[in-house]
């Protein structure tokens, strides 16, 4: 009775009602939030942490990279609008530099020697950032010996020692190592040839990852306790959020989330006397190879060097104005002029528009977030095409919604490589998932279409041939598997309610996909 109360309701009304959402879904995003408010004496920022690469093509991991001494001086320039002093993290491929730029325009700097796996590329950088230092004392305010090097494991406790032992002994310069706090309590003698600790606290990339109305008061929490365990200045080397990316648990990324971390941060500096410094100055999309889409947007600039966001006042997660839907609007009436040419009825003129609109909406965003996640040219071939094969699926329940002639084995094709998409994507979530992103703006549109066909389509009741009824087991087992998995990697993230949408994105899958297989296969065999 049910099932025939909904074939009575034409796809137009569907069409139309998700629409709507998706248009709500737009317009909600841009609308902006009114967020905690900072006076404005909070700047300039005490520092930020300032690497260069953020231009297409630039990555520190390559060998050869090296800065423009003129796009440094025209960085700081940028960030001394925000902030009198930056921390760099090496002083080898042009950047050191910094302190005589940062000179110019009356900044200190934070100076970084990198130590890594090497030591003999250890020795000639930490030769580099001496001289840098001793040269420019009034400038370098500290020396920062290592980054995070026991937290990945590239030298020992007894060689970190040496090191700044090396270091101590040649220049005047404040002293000190740099890592996450954890491994500051698990090596603390390193105390004693430091001038000051400088301790990461990133509430978003904790073993524990903290939610963000929860994340200024754990980095409270665990400076109250670092105060207990060391003598010497507490230095807060590294904290901030990220705008893009993974939620983890309940960290969600987004760039309301990261105004409300900087501005919670700031308020709580100021009253309690933190030293610290805000990770980044730019967005490095270089990241995103090494941590996924998150590892690109910690920056207060984006790679264009435009501010992301300001100190006061409400903000909006997304700000695209009128684009989407003008775009929307254009394939609308492309959409109506072709069922115009078809002389097809005024109702189905509608339902071409209708959904041409829906999917512009969703081709705006699904663009966008291909070109956030995708971190390399596989990545985005695989994206990419997951996008195409869901506006296929698209136009193909468009053809039976409108009465044109189906095809019903491009369609089935079709059905089994979104199955396996699905499948693939929740194999990685589960396997690696740490740095993978859930593609729920890529999975909506098809499989709401496929629902749509399904409820307000009549087809043929007739029994498949037995290779029609392997492809339909193939679907079935590929979205089974989908969905368990799906299950695990929500399970193993309690609070993430990114991973509960992509187990139900797989829930509805397992239903939709083999039942439109079987009514394809139906449909062919009558035929």
């Amino acid at each position: 009775m049910v099932q025939r109360s909904f074939y009575r309701i034409p796809a137009l009304f569907w069409a139309s009602l998700f629409l709507i959402g998706t248009v709500f879904y737009v317009w909600r995003m841009q609308q902006p939030q009114p967020l905690i408010e900072v006076p404005a004496d909070v700047l300039p920022l005490q520092c930020v942490s300032y690497a260069p690469y953020y231009k297409p093509g630039m990555n520190p991991t390559i060998k050869d990279t090296f800065v423009d001494p003129l796009q440094i001086e025209q960085d700081l320039q940028a960030l001394s609008k925000v902030t009198k002093c930056v921390r760099t993290y090496s002083v080898s491929q042009g950047l050191d530099y910094v302190p005589k730029a940062a000179q110019k325009y009356g900044m200190q700097v934070i100076l970084g020697a990198w130590i890594g796996w090497v030591d003999a590329d250890n020795r000639k950088e930490l030769e580099l950032a001496v001289q840098q230092a001793n040269q420019y004392p009034d400038t370098v305010r500290g020396l920062v010996v290592g980054n995070e090097v026991l937290l990945r494991g590239e030298q020992t406790e007894a060689r970190m020692h040496e090191y700044l032992q090396w270091a101590k002994e040649r220049t005047k310069v404040p002293l000190t190592y740099a890592d996450v706090w954890e491994y500051w309590l698990k090596y603390p003698a390193l105390e004693q040839e430091v001038d000051f600790v400088t301790v990461h606290i990133l509430p978003y990339w904790e073993d524990k990852p903290v939610a963000i109305d929860q994340a200024v008061a754990h980095t409270a929490s665990v400076m109250g306790h670092l105060g207990t365990v060391f003598t010497k200045p507490l230095v807060i080397g590294e904290t901030g959020w990220p705008s893009q990316g993974r939620q983890r648990f309940r960290a969600k990324p987004s760039v309301v989330n990261q105004v409300l971390y900087v501005r919670g941060f700031l308020q709580a500096a100021k009253q309690t006397g933190w030293q610290y410094n805000i990770i980044e100055a730019m967005d490095q999309p270089w990241k995103r190879e090494l941590e996924g889409t998150v590892g690109g947007f910690w920056g207060i600039f984006n790679d264009q060097l435009q501010p992301k966001f300001n100190l006061q006042g409400p903000v909006s997660e997304r700000s695209d104005g009128w684009v989407p839907y003008i775009i929307a609007l254009v394939l609308a009436a492309g959409a109506a002029g072709w069922a115009t040419h078809k002389q097809l009825p005024t109702s189905q003129k509608v339902l071409s528009g209708v959904v041409a609109a829906a999917l512009g909406l969703h081709a705006y965003l699904q663009i966008d977030y291909v070109q956030l996640a995708a971190r390399n040219t596989l990545e985005f071939a695989a994206l990419g095409g997951f996008v195409l094969l869901g506006w296929g699926l698209v136009l193909l329940q468009l053809r039976h919604w409108l009465g044109l002639a189906s095809k019903p084995c491009l369609e089935q094709c079709l059905l089994r490589l979104f199955a396996i998409g699905l499948f693939v994507t929740s194999a990685g979530l589960a396997f690696d998932g740490r740095y993978l992103d859930f593609p729920l703006i890529l999975s909506w549109l098809p499989l709401i279409s496929l629902l749509m066909t399904l409820i307000t389509i009549r087809q043929p009741e007739a029994v498949s041939a037995p290779g029609q009824q392997t492809g339909i087991w193939f679907t079935v087992v590929m979205v089974l598997l989908a969905a368990n998995l799906s299950v695990a990697v929500a399970m193993a993230e309690p609070g993430n309610l990114t991973a509960w949408w992509w187990t139900l994105v797989c829930g509805v899958a397992l239903f939709v996909l083999p039942a439109k297989s079987m009514q394809l296969a139906a449909k062919t065999t009558a035929a």
